[in-house]
């Protein structure tokens, strides 16, 4: 594991200095290996981990590229992570959740176009419509504040409040005041939050 480790570290450091850019193909595995001074098997393996978060892109009969490195790609394994975490963890992430929000959300409301806000007033209506669908109102309710903080124009925002919102769509994953409020509420998400770009 030493060995891949080096060898991760190694072109993790090729590509931050600018040698291997976005978009730059990598030297065939043997020559990529004699230049790193590792074993061929340990570059094939750090290939492996880094085409698996999304830095390498591995084209079968082409060779291994730099991925674009955007956010989108770079940050999607936190959903997967969030949608493993258990119990007090899950509540870090939501807490972490109503830090960013809004804040994102006072930034959308500035940002935000016209067409925009029309989407966002249909995707409410959806929601209206769906209240009696649990299933359905939690894939509107994400759409919604996926759409709100899009609206800020700042990808790795975008991602991460995206990554971190994956425990919604969890089965059984209920809202943090849930039971202490009334009927009507009872039919909120996880994700609810008022929203000052649609008040």
């Amino acid at each position: 594991m030493a060995l891949t480790d080096d060898a991760i570290a190694k072109i993790r450091s090729m590509i931050q200095s600018g040698e291997l850019p976005p978009g730059a193909r990598l030297p065939p595995e043997p020559q990529l290996a004699a230049q790193m001074g590792l074993s061929r098997s340990g570059v094939r393996e750090a290939v492996k981990v880094l085409e698996s978060a999304r830095v390498l892109d591995v084209r079968r009969g082409d060779g291994t590229y730099v991925t674009s490195l955007a956010p989108r790609l770079l940050l999607e394994g936190l959903g997967v992570a969030v949608e493993l975490l258990r119990d007090d963890t899950l509540l870090e992430v939501m807490e972490v959740r109503r830090m960013l929000e809004p804040v994102a959300t006072g930034l959308a409301a500035l940002r935000m176009t016209d067409t925009e806000l029309d989407e966002l007033a249909q995707i409410l209506e959806d929601m209206r419509a769906a209240a009696d669908d649990a299933e359905k109102l939690i894939q509107f309710d994400t759409a919604f504040h996926h759409t709100v903080i899009a609206t800020t124009g700042n990808e790795t925002l975008t991602s991460l409040l995206d990554g971190l919102s994956r425990y919604a769509a969890r089965p059984g994953v209920a809202g943090p005041d849930r039971g202490q409020r009334g009927t009507q509420d009872d039919r909120r998400t996880p994700l609810d939050l008022p929203c000052p770009a649609v008040a």
